[in-house]
């Protein structure tokens, strides 16, 4: 039946793309639904309005990190054109050119467009495959997965890779080689290590924590992010090599961190959870014990 039942939405996935022109986001928010199971239903059934409360916290959190973490990106120019000055600047586009097939070139199958349907699959994907994870985790009431997304998003991978991109310059790859297929980033000079790597590589492993069926589909969507790094054009193998390094340390990160953050937060659900129920609770049984002690006499 579930298998029935996936074909049959996989076909309407595809049908509504060839119409309104491909898009994965679309297609993901199609089938996400079908990687829910029954422990996750209870799960949510168990969750209390406290609990609620708390993690929609939590999610507005990720989203507002992802929302600074474009700020930052936006004073790209002002930012490297300050680093080209420092003495420790480096430029190293010749070297990582010398390096054979450090281009990717084993994976250029064919010319690219702006339209090339793995276009749009590199562009919403370097968002969607933390936040609409975070979405999910939110809907599934999963507040470890939710939690370990506080590290493993947008922001927190900037961080750690600005240094690098403002003082290890390298240029992505079809700017080095002059092949311009209409791609705009928010700057040819972002590229070691490969932040769409790190991130999908650490949201890859996050979802081996997930049940089966949510583990493949996640797993299948962060590889074909990874790829697309480089069929496009866009990163060196260097840059990717770096990127699942990074998504690695900051997955370990993650889980180093999240159970000390979850203990507090299930501790203040608690502690907030009595403030509220006893005071509503004492005069009911003064009432109760007021009404026995007026039967008896």
């Amino acid at each position: 039946m579930m298998v029935r039942r996936f074909l049959c939405t996989l076909f309407i996935a595809l049908l509504v793309s060839y119409e309104i022109g491909f898009n994965s986001l679309f297609i993901i928010l199609l089938l996400l639904p079908l990687t829910v199971q029954d422990k996750d239903i209870e799960r949510i059934r168990r969750t209390r309005r406290q609990e609620w409360f708390t993690n929609t916290f939590v999610l507005l959190s990720i989203v507002v990190m992802g929302i600074i973490s474009t700020s930052i990106f936006q004073a790209n120019d002002a930012l490297h054109a300050w680093a080209e000055k420092q003495p420790f600047y480096m430029d190293a586009n010749a070297f990582m050119a010398s390096i054979p097939y450090n281009d990717g070139s084993f994976f250029w199958f064919r010319e690219l467009t702006p339209a090339d349907p793995l276009y749009d699959v590199y562009v919403i994907g370097f968002i969607a495959v933390y936040l609409v994870y975070a979405v999910y985790a939110y809907v599934t009431a999963n507040r470890e997965t939710l939690v370990r997304l506080l590290f493993v998003n947008w922001l927190v991978h900037a961080i750690v890779a600005l240094p690098f991109y403002l003082f290890f310059n390298v240029h992505e790859v079809w700017s080095t080689i002059g092949y311009n297929w209409g791609h705009v980033p928010y700057s040819v000079k972002n590229c070691f290590p490969s932040l769409h790597t790190s991130v999908a590589f650490a949201c890859m492993l996050l979802a081996m924590r997930e049940n089966k069926r949510f583990a493949v589909f996640w797993g299948i969507y962060s590889v074909l992010i990874i790829f697309t790094t480089l069929y496009l054009r866009i990163h060196w193998v260097l840059d990717v090599a770096g990127g699942l390094m990074l998504g690695w340390a900051l997955y370990r990160l993650a889980n180093a961190c999240a159970p000390m953050i979850i203990a507090q937060l299930a501790a203040r659900d608690a502690e907030r959870e009595a403030r509220h129920v006893l005071p509503c609770s004492l005069p009911v049984r003064t009432a109760e014990r007021e009404a026995i002690q007026r039967i008896n006499r």
